[in-house]
C-alpha cells in the first residue's frame, strides 16, 4: 500500500517537473547562436570565386620604426573549400602561397579555415563580453579559446613546423549577425619556431557575386614578433572579387594510347560571366548616381556612370553615361585633428552596349568643392617615424602636447581612398571621381 502511494507520489514529481514552462534563454546565448548559423551558411555557400589579393609588408628591428619591405599581388581562388594562388595572369594555381615569394612572411587561411575552427568544428570555448562600439556602431562581443589538442592552426618557418593554440575576439552585429572582424593571437608556439607572438586580425564584409551577397574577408593585418624583438606585418586586401566555374575536357582519338586510367584533365577556372578589358593609361571620370553620406555602411553598394565618352585611337570604348558599380571598401571617421574622413571607393565594372567591362583603375583626382582632398594636410605636430613610403598618402595629427597619432592609408590596386573633412559629410549625386585605367590585376613593384 505504502509503495503505491509512492510510486504515485513519485509520478505526480515527474509531472509536475516536466510542466514547468522552458525557461528563456539569455539574450547574448541566442544571439550567438544567430551567429553561428549566419557564418555557417555564409560558408557552406561560399562559391567558387577568386580576388586580387594586396599585400604591403613591413619590417623593424627591436626598438626602430616599421619600414615597408614590398609590396605584392597575388590572385587568390577559393574553390572546393580550398585556397588557391597564382601570379596575376598565370593560369597555374598553388596551394602555398611563399611559393610566389622568395622572403618574408605570407600565410594562407583567412577565407574560410579560420572561421571553420571557431564556428563549425566545435573545436572553441566562446564567453560573452558584452557590446561595444568600435567602429562607431554596436557591436557584440565575444572571446575564445581553442586548445593546441583541437587546433588545425600550424605555423610553418625555416623547415620547422608546430600546431598553436588560439585566444582571440570576435565581434559581430546583434541585429543581422553578421561577423565583421575576427582576430586572435597564437599560443603555446613551439620554441623551435623562434616566435613570440603572432597576431592576425581579420575585418568581413558581403560582397556582391553574381545574384548574392557573399560575406568575404575585406581586409587583414598579420603580424609576427620574434623572440629577438624583431617584427614582420602584412596589410592585406581583397578587391574585385567574382565568381569562378571550372570546366573538365574529354580528348578522344590520340588518348586512347593513354594509360587505361587516365582521367579527365582539369581546366583551369574561367569566370562564371566573361568580362571584356579595357586599355591601360585610359582616363575615366566617374560621377555618383545617388549620394553618399558618412551614415553609409562599409560593402555598401554604390552607382556611378562615366561623366565624357572614352576613346582610343578613333574608337569608341566607353560611351558617355555607361554606368558603373561599386562599393564602399572604407568609411573612417577622426576627430584627432579637426573632424575628417578617410572614404576608400572601389569601383569593379561597368556596363556599355557591347557587354560588361571590367572596371580596374587607380584614383587620380576627386572632385574639391565637396570638402574631398587626395591628400590631407594638418599644421599640427608631426611625429617623427611610421610607414610613410612611396604609394601612401599621410594625414598627420596631434591631441595634446604628450601623444601624437599618424593616419596613413595604403595604396590598393583598383581602389580609391580620400579625405573629407568635417564632422559629418554628404557627397551629393553627380560627385565626380577621375581614374586612371591599369592592366588587370596589376603586378606591383617592390617599394623602394
Amino acid at each position: 500500500m505504502n509503495s503505491g502511494r509512492m510510486r504515485r507520489s513519485l509520478f505526480l514529481l515527474f509531472l509536475s517537473v516536466f510542466s514547468l514552462p522552458a525557461q528563456p534563454l539569455p539574450p547574448e546565448v541566442l544571439t550567438l547562436a544567430r551567429i553561428h548559423d549566419r557564418v555557417r551558411e555564409a560558408v557552406e555557400r561560399l562559391p567558387d570565386c577568386t580576388c586580387v589579393e594586396t599585400v604591403a609588408r613591413f619590417r623593424k628591428s627591436a626598438g626602430k620604426q616599421f619600414k615597408p619591405l614590398d609590396r605584392a599581388v597575388l590572385q587568390i581562388l577559393f574553390s572546393g573549400g580550398k585556397e588557391l594562388f597564382a601570379s596575376p595572369g598565370d593560369t597555374h594555381w598553388e596551394t602555398n602561397p611563399f611559393a610566389f615569394l622568395a622572403s618574408g612572411m605570407m600565410g594562407n587561411g583567412l577565407f574560410a579555415l579560420h572561421l571553420k575552427s571557431v564556428f563549425l568544428n566545435n573545436q572553441a570555448v566562446i564567453r560573452y563580453k558584452g557590446d561595444e562600439s568600435p567602429t562607431g556602431r554596436r557591436e557584440a562581443r565575444y572571446d575564445f579559446t581553442i586548445s593546441r589538442i583541437v587546433s588545425g592552426y600550424t605555423i610553418q618557418r625555416a623547415g620547422a613546423s608546430g600546431v598553436v593554440a588560439e585566444r582571440g575576439s570576435f565581434w559581430a552585429d546583434p541585429e543581422t549577425y553578421d561577423l565583421r572582424r575576427l582576430e586572435f593571437h597564437a599560443e603555446e608556439i613551439p620554441p623551435e619556431l623562434l616566435y613570440a607572438d603572432i597576431f592576425t586580425a581579420i575585418d568581413y564584409g558581403r560582397v556582391r557575386i553574381g545574384e548574392r551577397d557573399i560575406l568575404l574577408p575585406q581586409t587583414a593585418d598579420v603580424r609576427t614578433t620574434d623572440v629577438d624583438g624583431e617584427e614582420s606585418r602584412n596589410l592585406i586586401e581583397f578587391t574585385h572579387c567574382q565568381g569562378f566555374h571550372a570546366e573538365s575536357t574529354l580528348v578522344f582519338g590520340a588518348a586512347r594510347e593513354a594509360a587505361p586510367d587516365a582521367r579527365p584533365a582539369a581546366a583551369p577556372p574561367k569566370p562564371a560571366a566573361a568580362e571584356g578589358q579595357l586599355p591601360p593609361d585610359l582616363g575615366i571620370a566617374v560621377a555618383l548616381s545617388t549620394p553618399l553620406d558618412d551614415r553609409a555602411t562599409v560593402g555598401s553598394l554604390i552607382q556611378g556612370k562615366v561623366v565624357g565618352s572614352v576613346s582610343q585611337k578613333g574608337k569608341l570604348l566607353v560611351p558617355d553615361g555607361a554606368p558603373v558599380e561599386g562599393r564602399i571598401r572604407r568609411l573612417e571617421r577622426y576627430s584627432d585633428a579637426g573632424d575628417y574622413f578617410i572614404v576608400a571607393l572601389e569601383f569593379m565594372r561597368l556596363e556599355t552596349p557591347g557587354g560588361t567591362l571590367r572596371f580596374y583603375a587607380d584614383l587620380q583626382d576627386v572632385d574639391r568643392r565637396e570638402g574631398a582632398e587626395m591628400v590631407f594636410s594638418s599644421t599640427t605636430r608631426v611625429e617623427s617615424g611610421g610607414f610613410q613610403s612611396t604609394g601612401q598618402r599621410i594625414a598627420s595629427a596631434a591631441w595634446d602636447n604628450a601623444s601624437s597619432e599618424r593616419i596613413w592609408t595604403h595604396e590598393v590596386p583598383g581602389v580609391g581612398t580620400f579625405f573629407v573633412r568635417g564632422s559629418s559629410f554628404s557627397l551629393p549625386s553627380g560627385f565626380k571621381t577621375m581614374w586612371k585605367t591599369q592592366l588587370y590585376p596589376l603586378w606591383a613593384a617592390p617599394v623602394k
